[in-house]
């Protein structure tokens, strides 16, 4: 380094220390250029105002993503509690099987909606009650008593909890924790990536709670 060469780090330095010199000396800014992407030269201003637009192009955008993303919520969110309105008025666990399979199917856009639970009771609909060793066999890589899944599924297990025609390639299994008719709700879809644990569990939880405290309320 020559001595009249000076050190890019005293001078990054002295910027640091000094904020307001650039302020203060504004004819310096006027002087600068920095290496454009398209060739060239554009001074420091130019640069400055470019970070900024590109800074709000980036802002604007995700402030867009976060609104739709609130808007889907609202509508998830109303469905929901229509949900369960309709399902506090039900009657039996008939009643409570059909409502909540017709507005997964209509409401919420699932191609496959199924109510299966785990073990036998009298007031369940038929059809409804599977072996639970079978289903472990099955599908026990994939759901268990506690957690939400979201995932693809193969035709093997699509076949098992909606039936052979059905043709689910996505699905969202839920487990109703109730101890004395544990089940699970099961929504399927033709189209993969359709159900995102980021996006889906809260409020399929939410429908789950109140299944069971439903189930406890309609048993004899």
């Amino acid at each position: 380094m020559s001595k009249n060469s000076i050190d890019p780090k005293k001078v990054e330095e002295f910027l640091i220390l000094n904020p307001d010199f650039l302020t203060t000396n504004s004819h310096i800014l006027n002087a600068l250029e920095i290496a454009h992407e398209t060739g060239g030269a554009v001074s420091l201003i130019q640069k400055q105002v470019e970070l900024l637009r590109k800074n709000y192009d980036s802002t604007s955008k995700n402030l867009i993503k976060l609104i739709k993303i609130a808007e889907e919520n609202e509508k998830i969110f109303e469905k929901t509690k229509t949900l369960i309105l309709d399902l506090i008025v039900c009657k039996s666990f008939t009643e409570i099987v059909s409502k909540t399979e017709e507005t997964f199917l209509k409401e919420f856009s699932s191609d496959f909606c199924k109510l299966i639970f785990f073990k036998k009771n009298n007031d369940l609909p038929k059809g409804r009650v599977i072996d639970p060793k079978e289903a472990h066999n099955i599908i026990g890589k994939k759901y268990n008593a506690t957690d939400i899944f979201c995932g693809p599924m193969d035709e093997k297990e699509s076949s098992f909890i909606f039936g052979k025609s059905a043709k689910a390639k996505d699905c969202a299994l839920v487990p109703i924790k109730n101890s004395e008719c544990p089940g699970m709700l099961a929504l399927g879809s033709k189209e993969g990536l359709k159900y995102s644990k980021e996006n889906d569990t809260l409020f399929l939880e939410f429908v789950s709670e109140s299944l069971s405290r439903l189930i406890d309320r309609n048993m004899t």
